[in-house]
């Protein structure tokens, strides 16, 4: 059975995202080029080419993998650790983005090929701190793979 898992899988490690996630939206979207007549209703449309996908994340720091983020300092800890996981610079390769998990098959839906384009903490609710997140997969493609 799949559960909802969002994850980021980098170097061997799986950095579960702070939970609730309470937004997950995929953005897909498409090149093509469009040619006009002169005198004819309508257009023609050729090319069509699927670019990568855009994640769009917004979550809140109240459980940390699968442990309660009570105080400041643990919340805080938690955007320290998010911000290490989403790092991509240098050297480093792109990272996998874990959508959902088959535990008792072990394995998991995912996109490869990510890079963090934006991440943003509110550190204003001491309660709760919540964050947004974008992440581009550059492969289209949502895969169900193993992680070992």
């Amino acid at each position: 059975m799949w559960t909802f898992r969002p994850a980021v899988w980098k170097a061997g490690v799986l950095t579960e995202l702070p939970r609730p996630v309470t937004s997950l939206r995929l953005q897909d979207s498409w090149d093509y080029e469009k040619f006009k007549t002169p005198i004819a209703d309508g257009d023609h449309l050729a090319g069509h080419s699927k670019n990568g996908v855009d994640l769009q994340i917004e979550g809140q720091f109240g459980t940390v993998a699968g442990d309660a983020a009570l105080d400041e300092a643990a919340m805080f800890q938690a955007i320290s650790d998010l911000r290490a996981a989403l790092n991509v610079s240098g050297d480093e390769e792109p990272y996998s983005f874990v959508l959902y998990h088959d535990a008792s098959a072990g394995l998991y839906r995912l996109l490869r090929d990510c890079t963090t384009v934006r991440l943003e903490s509110d550190l204003s609710d001491q309660t709760l701190f919540t964050y947004s997140l974008v992440i581009h997969a550059s492969d289209p493609v949502l895969q169900v793979a193993s992680l070992s």
